[in-house]
């Protein structure tokens, strides 16, 4: 890390701003440039027209190529792109590309038509061609120029990896929730994140070996002298994590907005566990953080085009599957006696029952003497089809009826039985936080958490569905989609 304008900047960053500049400038000086290589007749009559030679063209081309690269990062930046942590994420920097690119055509186009207007044309002009043509141009420009930066940031974060190069943090503070942090870094390295240390406060009830030596935190800043962007430098640190609740614990709020001011990143604990993993920490969460922390605020018209999503696409698989599906049944019934379709109260929306179907995939009699249970991964009430259209995920296909009707999202929070929903929210908090969207076919949880019946399990994917209901939208249903149909593909995941 190192200084620009008084500003702390990670090499990484500069690195990947400089970068895609060199390749957005490239791909436009190409597009822009390319009517001057072998120059038709109405090229030379639109010059002459203007007074330019070809040199004098080709310069304002450049330049023109120069600021729509820039005006390009722009958007990029506004949607937080060159933020290595938020980029690092696939499903963040999938997002943030597409709604990126969109944003760039569009600013790009906006500078192009006011430089057109008004006394600043030359620097913004394209000799030689029409308005339409570079109009034409200069999307077909940005389109190849942002499918570019796509495989390059792909290859950019595999060569950091590689590099062992990581965006270095330090905890304020200890205890078991910069425990649970400091395991979540460690079972996600491709996010690049490395943990300097921890930093002790007045409020440390034991000692940790972790912590930052012969330094302490205090409410009047750090001990025995010295100051928080120092200890950063000194320490190649980017960002400090506060600890939970940070409200309660004495910080020095001038120093840590120095910090803030200099370009040294202020995180909440919160805030770096879901960067890190891609779940909101239940044990950390706050009924504050629910009301009016960041996240939980759909975009206009996002129910409806969810709605649009689940009705076309399920119309789609029903008629796809149909064939599978009258497999399944055929199979089910020549194996074990009952029902080839098996349907069974589960807790919805608001929490609403609702009648979830599926293909019956164990005995008949499979719960008459064991009552509600969690099915196991080897659970020997499952027959033989069952095993297959499990694994398969050919059990799941009726509910894309209950998708049809409403019952059910393609994407939401997998829906549980009542049974099992009064246990668990009296073991895990905010469980009942899941109902506030329509449970659905696979989810975030299910593409990122293995199988699992335990409580704990049920913890983790109640931090993965909270993470979904928090930042839901319909690029991340779409996203999740198609990573499902990888896992399905792959028989992967739960």
């Amino acid at each position: 890390m190192f200084q620009v304008l008084r500003q702390y900047l990670p090499a990484q960053k500069a690195l990947l701003v400089f970068s895609e500049t060199l390749i957005l400038f490239g791909v436009n000086a190409v597009g822009l440039t390319m009517h001057l290589w072998s120059p038709t007749r109405n090229t030379y009559v639109a010059l002459a027209h203007e007074s330019m030679s070809l040199e004098i063209a080709n310069q304002r081309c450049m330049l023109s190529a120069f600021f729509f690269a820039v005006v390009a990062q722009v958007a990029i930046s506004f949607n937080e792109l060159y933020d290595i942590r938020r980029s690092t994420s696939s499903y963040t920097r999938a997002q943030g590309f597409i709604v990126s690119a969109g944003s760039a055509i569009f600013l790009t186009l906006s500078v192009y038509f006011v430089a057109e207007v008004s006394d600043i044309g030359p620097l913004l002009d394209v000799p030689g061609l029409t308005t339409i043509e570079t109009i034409r141009k200069l999307i077909f420009a940005l389109v190849m120029g942002f499918s570019l930066l796509w495989l390059w940031r792909s290859l950019f974060h595999w060569a950091l990896r590689q590099a062992g190069v990581r965006t270095r943090w330090i905890a304020l503070g200890s205890g078991e929730h910069v425990t649970e942090l400091i395991s979540e870094i460690d079972a996600h390295p491709a996010a690049g994140i490395e943990l300097a240390g921890l930093l002790a406060t007045d409020l440390e009830p034991t000692p940790d070996p972790r912590l930052l030596p012969h330094v302490r935190l205090r409410e009047d800043g750090l001990e025995g002298g010295g100051t928080l962007s120092g200890l950063a430098e000194s320490n190649q640190v980017s960002e400090f994590v506060l600890p939970p609740n940070s409200a309660r614990t004495p910080l020095p709020t001038d120093e840590l907005l120095r910090c803030r001011l200099a370009g040294i990143t202020v995180r909440s604990y919160e805030s770096a566990f879901e960067l890190v993993s891609g779940k909101v920490p239940v044990d950390a969460l706050r009924a504050e953080d629910l009301r009016v922390g960041a996240g939980y605020d759909h975009q206009p018209g996002f129910e409806l085009a969810k709605r649009t999503l689940d009705i076309v696409t399920s119309l789609i698989g029903i008629v796809l599957t149909l064939p599978i599906q009258l497999l399944a049944v055929l199979a089910i019934r020549m194996e074990s006696k009952g029902q080839a379709l098996f349907m069974q109260d589960r807790v919805g929306r608001d929490g609403r029952n609702f009648t979830l179907y599926k293909f019956r995939s164990m005995r008949a009699d499979a719960e008459e003497e064991s009552g509600p249970v969690w099915a196991s991964e080897e659970d020997p009430r499952i027959t033989r089809v069952g095993s297959f259209i499990r694994k398969t995920r050919v059990d799941e296909l009726p509910q894309l009826y209950n998708v049809l009707i409403g019952d059910m999202s393609l994407v939401g929070p997998r829906p549980e039985r009542e049974h099992f929903v009064d246990q668990l929210a009296e073991d895990i908090p905010w469980f009942r936080q899941r109902h506030l969207m329509k449970p659905g076919v696979t989810g975030w949880a299910q593409i990122n958490y293995p199988y699992g019946n335990t409580v704990e399990d049920a913890r983790q994917k109640l931090q993965y569905d909270l993470f979904y209901i928090k930042y839901s939208s319909l690029l991340f249903d779409v996203s999740i989609l198609l990573n499902t149909l990888k896992t399905v593909v792959l028989r992967k995941g739960t």
